[in-house]
């Protein structure tokens, strides 16, 4: 059997027979649901690898641009990505830019009216706004980190757009992914058309998009990367992307490596965590130790003793803020995506993320967070028990916080 190619920048193209598909991860898949296929995937390192793809891809685009974020700023990375938008608006590609009213609070009225006057089509999700929508859906945010190109180039991940994640000294450490293919992008559009027509326009609506050509990568064509997009936008849906997660905890037999940047798992992922140690699995879990929010690290830090007892072992990063959302479990699974181990993403916040199926591309990620763990400092049960007392009393008080963090 021929390998994969494999690409510049860590890119796996799919080779003649299809090499590249497990014969575990085959059959039904970690979840029900539509399975599809990539022609390339390509993991993205931090802003220096992830957001020049990003720019190059919008500079690039000949039909239609897609962009979904949390966080948006008026810096000098939100610029940058204001400008190549411009100019796609500008050259006649069908532009569409939707952001987080509560992540991008704070965005200058003209930064979004230079945009609109460009020709980008523009929307706010939720915007605070107490005395048009109920005060419960002002805390559903869309945490998503969506950009579609040409209906065949797709990136998610953890990256917001600003200066915390560009490339510099002291940047955010963050994961992101980039998709080839029609299939893998109908399946982006539709998550992003479901937070479009839940968003307010700040401007007149776009144009319609020409369809792109469809290409030999739908669910049953052969070879390519395999994978599922896992989001949770209908509220019957909001568990999809946590029972993804435990359910490849619960069926690894050798290695579960994790990276997440807000820790707050829910029991039965805490639970599956630990019956995993204990049959004997590898899990490692690699955590911030700096964050951007400290009731949530302390709260994460309370379930550390339980895991520690258990055999996992705990790497927390001090790099930088780690604010990557990835795991790779038996050299078989790989996550990416926006999604963290908390009640926010499990329960409120919209998400996405995409679980490849190729052995290939789990080992570069697992290259990749072991590579990370080596610049972490190891958390051990000694270590827990010294922290002052009136440190581990916040800790249990945060924990029992958790689904208000």
């Amino acid at each position: 059997m021929n390998a994969p190619e494999r690409e510049p920048g860590g890119r796996l193209r799919a080779g003649p027979d299809g090499a590249g598909q497990n014969a575990q991860a085959g059959g039904a898949g970690l979840l029900p649901g539509e399975r599809l296929r990539a022609s390339s995937a390509r993991l993205l390192i931090d802003g220096c690898e992830a957001l020049p793809a990003m720019l190059g891809a919008i500079r690039g685009a000949a039909a239609s641009v897609d962009l979904e974020t949390y966080i948006l700023r008026d810096d000098a990375t939100g610029r940058e990505f204001a400008a190549a938008l411009a100019d796609a608006a500008r050259r006649s590609v069908r532009v569409r830019l939707l952001f987080d009213g509560v992540g991008s609070l704070g965005l200058p009225d003209a930064f979004v009216a230079g945009l609109t006057a460009a020709g980008v089509s523009t929307a706010v999700f939720h915007p605070l706004r107490f005395l048009r929508r109920p005060l419960w859906l002002m805390n559903r945010r869309d945490h998503r980190k969506i950009l579609v190109v040409d209906g065949r180039r797709s990136f998610t991940g953890g990256l917001n757009l600003a200066d915390d994640y560009a490339c510099r000294v002291g940047a955010w450490r963050d994961t992101h992914v980039e998709l080839e293919g029609a299939a893998v992008a109908r399946a982006f559009t539709a998550a992003f058309e479901y937070a479009w027509a839940r968003a307010d326009l700040l401007g007149p609506r776009p144009a319609v998009a020409p369809p792109p050509e469809d290409g030999p990568d739908g669910p049953g064509a052969p070879g390519g990367v395999p994978l599922q997009i896992i989001t949770n936008q209908m509220f019957g849906q909001r568990r999809r992307i946590r029972n993804a997660y435990r359910r490849a905890i619960q069926r690894a037999r050798r290695c579960v490596l994790v990276e997440n940047a807000y820790f707050l798992p829910d029991p039965s992922i805490l639970k599956a965590l630990v019956q995993a140690a204990r049959r004997g699995v590898r899990v490692n879990l690699v955590l911030a130790a700096r964050s951007d929010v400290r009731l949530a690290q302390l709260a994460g830090r309370a379930t550390y003793p339980r895991l520690l007892r258990s055999g996992v072992r705990i790497f927390e990063w001090s790099q930088s803020v780690l604010h990557a959302k990835t795991m790779t479990v038996d050299d078989l699974w790989s996550f990416v995506g926006s999604y963290n181990l908390d009640h926010r993403s499990l329960m409120l916040n919209l998400e996405a993320v995409v679980l490849l199926e190729d052995p290939d591309f789990a080992r570069r990620l697992r290259a990749q967070t072991e590579t990370d763990i080596a610049r972490c400092r190891e958390v051990t049960l000694a270590d827990c028990r010294a922290r002052p007392w009136l440190e581990r009393a916040m800790q249990q008080l945060a924990y029992r916080l958790r689904s208000w963090l």
